[in-house]
């Protein structure tokens, strides 16, 4: 029987260079709020994340510093910000991709990818360190079903 392991391989992955328009509507169709983005040689590179993309439809003064903490002055209805989403559409998701705060590799401990997502990652991805690549992503979901399973053997 394969060891249990924490983390989903079976993910879906981005490229540099693929789009936001279809980056986004593989978000909605995987229920993700990030993927993994990798390089023409398969080597992790970043997250392309929601909050990025978001980020890009406010307006800077609500991303300095502490920001405004109220933006209700600001007339933008949902007809504009449909028309600023528009606007990114055919951007490579490379320019929203981030490198997250903490990656995790397969060999790490299952209490470490824990503590990860304690910490306040969403999805960690799994990285190999021989290569680089993206090897499985782990989120506080995957974590329960694997719990959750191993519970009823």
């Amino acid at each position: 029987m394969p060891r249990a392991t924490l983390f989903n391989r079976e993910f879906d992955t981005l490229k540099d260079t693929d789009k936001v328009v279809d980056a986004t509507r593989r978000m909605l169709l995987h229920r993700v709020s990030d993927l993994p983005v990798v390089d023409a040689n398969g080597k992790f590179i970043g997250m392309f994340k929601l909050d990025r993309l978001l980020a890009a439809l406010l307006p800077a003064a609500a991303l300095v510093g502490y920001g405004m903490p109220d933006l209700s002055f600001v007339s933008d209805d949902l007809a504009a910000l449909c028309e600023k989403m528009r606007a990114l559409d055919d951007r490579p998701v490379a320019d929203f991709a981030v490198m997250p705060d903490q990656v995790v590799h397969p060999d790490d401990p299952p209490l470490e990818m824990v503590l990860q997502l304690y910490r306040g990652a969403n999805n960690l991805p799994v990285v190999s360190r021989e290569d680089g690549s993206v090897v499985g992503v782990v989120s506080a979901r995957d974590v329960l079903s694997v719990l959750q399973a191993q519970e009823k053997h």
